[in-house]
């Protein structure tokens, strides 16, 4: 067992609360995760978590381990970035997070050119809209469209996409065109998140301040191509990243809602984690995608 690694396993299973969900996080087995924390524990002398039919609950002793473990993990991943920073080329793995959308259509085409220039470089894809926990789980950048949850990370800003209202146009010849953002009121919304949260969009006129309008429908997805295919077929009105609507719009299978009225671009950022240190195949990375991106969204 490597002890840091099971430290990781223990830190993701204390969000998680599942050792199957855990497990899958990091690409093992269940019966590793369960063998890794027996281990841990074997190895400190006491109980870490507590198991019942229903619930995973965290001891004691496995509480005061999480509290110590992330600064534990940060100094491991701090060295080992520094040794990484020193190296003349970029070389080694090289592991990922990316989002199944825009990863898929932008960032693995971006990666190919990289790759053959590289060839000493190895890359692990890990795709899934979730916020990862940098750190925790081992990754090296993510690559994120929104504005980051985790203010702890360090971000480059690779480039902004635009985002547009739209509905099919039999739902339009059915429903009715919204004239102004607070008729949106009266629609069905298609809500690109989680489904049972509040949903807020907000639109600007004339370069004016953005004003808030809440949303709701009967279908919400947390994948935007899902959203994307319900809005095509009529179920409501969405709001989404221009970079999927090119097509669509080109061939009228939607329409633009709202022309007067402007939606805040989405930003897209590299989220490398927190430390002094960045290796020379990360940094050689997300500078190939800062110049890259932007040229494949402005070519859509």
């Amino acid at each position: 067992m490597d002890r840091i690694d099971a430290l990781r396993l223990f830190a993701r299973l204390a969000e998680r609360r599942s050792f199957s969900a855990a497990a899958q996080d990091l690409k093992i087995k269940q019966s590793t995760a369960s063998k890794w924390v027996a281990e841990l524990e074997a190895h400190l002398g006491t109980s870490l978590v507590e198991r019942t039919t229903r619930a995973l609950h965290l001891t004691d002793a496995g509480r005061r381990l999480l509290a110590r473990s992330a600064d534990v993990l940060a100094a491991f991943n701090e060295l080992a970035e520094e040794f990484r920073a020193a190296a003349p080329e970029p070389a080694g793995r090289l592991r990922v997070s990316l989002p199944d959308v825009f990863g898929r259509l932008y960032v693995v085409p971006a990666l190919v050119p990289f790759l053959k220039a590289h060839p000493r470089v190895e890359v692990e894809l890990i795709f899934g809209d979730r916020y990862v926990n940098l750190v925790e789980e081992g990754f090296d950048v993510a690559v994120r469209v929104g504005v980051p949850v985790d203010t702890s990370a360090r971000g480059r800003k690779l480039a902004d996409s635009g985002r547009t209202l739209v509905a099919s146009p039999g739902y339009v010849a059915a429903r009715g065109r919204p004239a102004q953002p607070a008729d949106l009121k009266g629609h069905d919304c298609l809500v690109h998140g989680q489904p049972g949260a509040p949903t807020v969009w907000r639109f600007a006129r004339d370069g004016g301040a953005s004003a808030p309008v809440s949303v709701r429908g009967r279908i919400a997805a947390t994948n935007s191509e899902a959203v994307l295919l319900l809005a095509r077929s009529g179920l409501g009105i969405a709001l989404l990243a221009d970079f999927l609507l090119v097509e669509d719009l080109r061939k009228k299978r939607l329409v633009a809602l709202l022309p007067d009225y402007a939606a805040p671009p989405a930003p897209i950022h590299a989220l490398t984690p927190p430390g002094r240190y960045t290796s020379t195949t990360v940094r050689a990375f997300v500078d190939h995608l800062a110049r890259v991106i932007p040229a494949r969204l402005s070519s859509s």
